[in-house]
């Protein structure tokens, strides 16, 4: 009886697994957001009488941006002058007496009871108008408060309020406190989340480059900020990136990429053609025995033609390139090494 025939191992081209150098970029989304962003309000309470800019005008650092209505403020200026009038002239007069009193006391004109009383009342008119200069410096301060000014170099952003509405800068409730929303905008920063598995690799001053919504050109940026906590819902770290904005041109809000130049790492890559399967149930076949044998791995892209092997991998597995649909796991193969293994 004649046995059959045994048939050849199916012919297959391979690759010996050895991790290489990757230096590829970490991908970040986020928004562009404003260095600083304040509510302005008023530091003076009372009605608007005056707001001077309009949303999108540009301000600088202490330029006035409104006024609340003088009228009552003024008043309390010129009652508190007054006082301090009243009590400087109450000063010089206890002066006057008191230099009578004690110019009389050597010739025994006069008691120790009354230069005592000379001294007191020389002592208590001059806390008296001191206490009423305070009252005054509060009185114009007070004053000057009517105006708000910008707090920093800036943008409009948003106007709360018109004029003739009451503000309240004691936050009671109810009270409007807040007159306009500014904005400083020459320095911008993109607030991206990138994937927690890099957080290990970022380092303040990493190079990156961020890709805004609406301009053609990156731009060069910085990891500036690495926040300590990475969210426990969508498992990302927050970097903070500065951009310089001199023109404004760069609007907070916009959506933002960025890509951040990590150092390279040793990684396994592999040509797309040899995975079978989608990311979501991905395996390659390898060569095991003069056998074909499934492994299952994971991967992330790095280009439309590479991955790199998370896992399922080591150095030194023999990898099938290409695999024909018919092979099948168990399969006697025999491997035809590409170039640069040979």
């Amino acid at each position: 009886m004649t046995e059959p025939a045994q048939l050849e191992p199916r012919q297959v081209e391979t690759i010996i697994v050895r991790p290489e150098l990757l230096a590829e970029p970490v991908k970040a989304f986020g928004t562009i957001a404003a260095k600083q962003r304040s509510a302005i309000g008023a530091l003076a309470e009372g009605p608007v009488e005056r707001i001077f800019v309009k949303v999108g005008d540009r301000v600088t650092r202490g330029q006035p941006l409104l006024r609340i209505r003088q009228a009552d403020y003024q008043r309390r200026v010129a009652e508190a002058q007054a006082a301090v009038d009243l009590t400087e002239a109450q000063a010089i007069e206890a002066e006057r007496r008191y230099d009578r009193v004690i110019a009389l006391a050597p010739r025994g004109f006069v008691s120790k009871a009354q230069v005592d009383a000379a001294e007191t009342e020389l002592a208590v008119a001059r806390a008296q108008k001191t206490q009423a200069e305070a009252v005054l410096g509060t009185a114009r301060q007070a004053l000057s408060d009517t105006i708000t000014r910008a707090p920093y170099d800036g943008v409009v952003t948003a106007r709360l309020v018109d004029e003739g509405v009451y503000l309240n800068n004691r936050f009671s409730m109810g009270g409007q406190s807040a007159a306009l929303e500014l904005q400083e905008l020459g320095t911008v920063a993109a607030i991206v989340n990138a994937p927690q598995e890099y957080v290990d690799s970022f380092r303040r001053n990493m190079p990156a480059r961020v890709f805004i919504e609406g301009f053609d050109e990156p731009f060069d940026s910085i990891v500036y900020i690495i926040n300590d906590r990475v969210d426990p819902e969508s498992r990302m770290v927050e970097l903070r990136l500065p951009i310089s904005n001199p023109n404004y041109r760069i609007s907070s809000g916009l959506a933002a990429r960025a890509q951040i130049e990590v150092p390279p790492e040793l990684s396994i890559i592999l040509q797309r053609t040899a995975i079978q399967g989608d990311n979501a149930s991905a395996n390659v076949l390898v060569v095991e025995d003069g056998k074909a044998q499934r492994r299952e791995i994971t991967y992330d892209s790095i280009d439309l033609d590479r991955v790199r092997v998370r896992s399922g991998l080591s150095e030194g597995d023999e990898v099938i390139l290409n695999p024909p649909a018919s092979l099948r796991a168990g399969e006697p193969v025999k491997s035809r090494r590409t170039a640069s293994e040979n």
